[in-house]
């Protein structure tokens, strides 16, 4: 019996060590598990930096989760800041933003919330250079072209402006010139906008230059002077300031010179005129129609008139003054 209850007895002690060990490792797994603690859902952790590109910052911005559940994820969206303007600095105190969202949330959860006192927030920005906003002020008059004269235009800025930043995104510049005809603007208003919000607003005094072969007087010419092609040779001037220059000779060859011009000096469209189209003293061909018929008369223009002027005729037939409008060389019409 001695030896049986040896067996017994060592039997029982393996058994027990044995239900030992399990219950170690079951415990081990159990630690592991975080059932241990079930009142701590998951740790937010601040760092002390972050950058941002958006209007807002959230919580996602400056804290790292451990966590991937809806309510972390809820928690990530919230916003805890205005951004500050692109370039520019702000500091968070974690500590406020936490008393600030445990008022919004009701859960059983404890959050541990770790990391940074203080979180330092940057913005990111595009850095917008003098040479910059020359660019864009040439491309919109380069995309102004075909509504100008042909010529060479440089915008000069008084004061080139300083550098500045705006916020990332696909930006938008308007750009308005202080001449609706854009030549002898002395000023350009920019606009920028990102997704339809202005970004920037600001204007740029300068001078623009815009130079394009003009007809010049090749010599002295008086008053009532026809002009030929030997009178006049384009040169190079800048528009703007010239009120109405000649930029093709074709303009100017034929018409008479209504002022004495100097040699070298443009000659202005306002300064010329046609010859008229019928002189004073001309027999003229005067015609009419009334109900569907055609009638004709020959007439003596008392006045010279241009195309579509209205004279006063001499009918030779009835020795009666008329008024017509001038429609050809030799021809006017009456209105019967």
């Amino acid at each position: 019996m001695t030896d049986l209850n040896k067996d017994i007895s060592r039997h029982s002690s393996r058994s027990q060590k044995k239900r030992m060990k399990l219950f170690r490792v079951f415990l081990f797994i159990f630690l592991l598990s975080g059932v241990a603690d079930p009142s701590h859902a998951f740790d937010i952790t601040f760092r002390s930096s972050a950058v941002v590109t958006g209007t807002a910052i959230t919580l996602g911005d400056i804290a790292d989760f451990d966590s991937n559940s809806e309510l972390a994820k809820a928690l990530s969206g919230q916003t805890v800041a205005a951004s500050p303007e692109a370039g520019q600095k702000i500091d968070l105190d974690s500590n406020a933003i936490v008393q600030k969202i445990s008022k919004t949330i009701t859960t059983s959860n404890d959050i541990k919330w770790l990391g940074s006192k203080i979180v330092t927030v940057q913005r990111q920005g595009v850095t917008i250079t003098s040479e910059d906003i020359q660019g864009i002020i040439n491309d919109f008059i380069k995309a102004k072209t075909r509504e100008l004269p042909q010529a060479i235009y440089t915008f000069t800025p008084t004061d080139p402006p300083l550098p500045f930043m705006i916020p990332t995104g696909q930006i938008q510049w308007e750009v308005t010139p202080s001449n609706p005809g854009i030549i002898g603007s002395s000023r350009f208003a920019l606009i920028g906008r990102i997704d339809n919000q202005v970004v920037k607003n600001f204007s740029i005094r300068g001078t623009l230059e815009a130079l394009a072969p003009v007809a010049v007087a090749v010599a002295s010419l008086r008053r009532d002077t026809i002009l030929t092609e030997a009178d006049i040779r384009m040169e190079p001037r800048d528009l703007s300031t010239l009120r109405t220059p000649c930029l093709q000779s074709g303009q100017v060859i034929g018409k008479k010179l209504l002022r004495n011009t100097q040699a070298g000096a443009v000659i202005d469209l306002a300064s010329i005129e046609f010859p008229p189209m019928i002189k004073k003293g001309a027999l003229v061909k005067i015609f009419g129609q009334k109900n569907g018929l055609e009638l004709t008369a020959t007439g003596i223009a008392r006045t010279d008139g241009q195309e579509g002027q209205v004279i006063k005729v001499k009918n030779t037939s009835s020795d009666k003054d008329i008024f017509c409008r001038v429609t050809a060389p030799g021809l006017v019409e009456v209105q019967i």
